[in-house]
This record gives C-alpha cells, structure tokens and sequence, in this order.
C-alpha cells in the first residue's frame, strides 16, 4: 500500500481531511485531494481531487479536477474535469474536456473550448446599484407596478421529441 502523502501515481498529494476548514488564497504545488471544506482562491497545479462529503468553493483552478463531493465557484479545469455519480457542481466552469457520469449534478454556466487560458482573470470587482438622482425639494414617489398577465409557459423542445404538435393539413 502507498504512504498516506502519495496518492495516484506516486505523486506527493496534499490530504485536506474531514472536519478540516481552510478560507483564504491557497497554493498547491502538488497534487490535492480533499474530504473537508475549502473556501477562497484556490491554485493547484496538479490534480485535484474533492472526495465524497467534501466541499470547494470559490475561484478554482487545476489542470484535471475530479470531482466526487461539491465544487462551486469559478473554476478553470485547464485539462479536463469529471463529475462522478453523486457529485455537485455549480457556478462558472470552463474545461478542455468534460465527463459528467449519471446521478451527477451540474448547474453552471460551461464553457468548454481548447484554447482556454491558463490561468483565471481577475475577480470582477462588486459594484454598488447606483440611486436614481431625486431633484431637490421633490417629493419621492414609489415606483408603479402593474401585474402582467401570466404568458403560456411552453416546454422547451428536446432532441428526443418532435417538438410542439402544430396542424399539418
């Protein structure tokens, strides 16, 4: 059997285990394979792993993410990305190559190109909703709603069924 600090491949790894909590920038030179929580910036240069009942969250990137818990964020899988049965997945995610296996979840916005950068841009800076500007000694006025009817909702066609049924005479 391997030692506890070498994992696929004989590679070093990085052990983030069950009931450990870190929040912050973090790098990781080698290979990372968590069971507990991580949260904030997140650089690994090799692999990373989250195991089943582990949780990543923030800016993400590695070359190959394995994903087997809960990942959300922003995430860069410069490599590729694989989402075991039972696994999460949410937020912005932009791969090379993706697996996603049955009994999975997916819910991000996916990008998947070849010529991907290597490395995440800059965090878009949060930005304040500005106030309309009130001319002075005016009294201020609560916006008029008016309800909208309610429009058909109409199922989006799928590349299993026909689509909607129209009168072909």
């Amino acid at each position: 059997m391997a030692p506890a600090d070498k994992m696929r491949g004989g590679e070093p790894a990085n052990l983030i285990l069950k009931g450990t909590t870190l929040e912050g920038d973090l790098r990781f030179g080698a290979q990372l394979v968590v069971a507990g929580v991580i949260k904030g910036n997140i650089h690994c240069e090799s692999m990373l792993i989250v195991e089943r009942g582990g949780r990543v969250e923030g800016r993400i990137e590695a070359p190959l993410i394995v994903v087997h818990g809960e990942l959300v964020g922003t995430v860069l899988a410069t490599q590729s990305i694989e989402i075991w049965s039972g696994a999460t997945v949410g937020g912005d995610v932009a791969a090379r190559s993706i697996r996603v296996d049955e009994g999975a979840m997916l819910t991000a916005n996916l990008l998947i190109a070849a010529d991907l950068p290597d490395r995440l841009g800059p965090p878009d800076p949060v930005q304040a909703p500005k106030a309309d500007p009130v001319p002075a000694g005016r009294p201020v006025e609560p916006p008029v709603t008016r309800s909208q009817p309610a429009s058909p909702i109409t199922p989006p066609a799928s590349f299993l069924s026909p689509g909607p049924v129209t009168d072909r005479r």
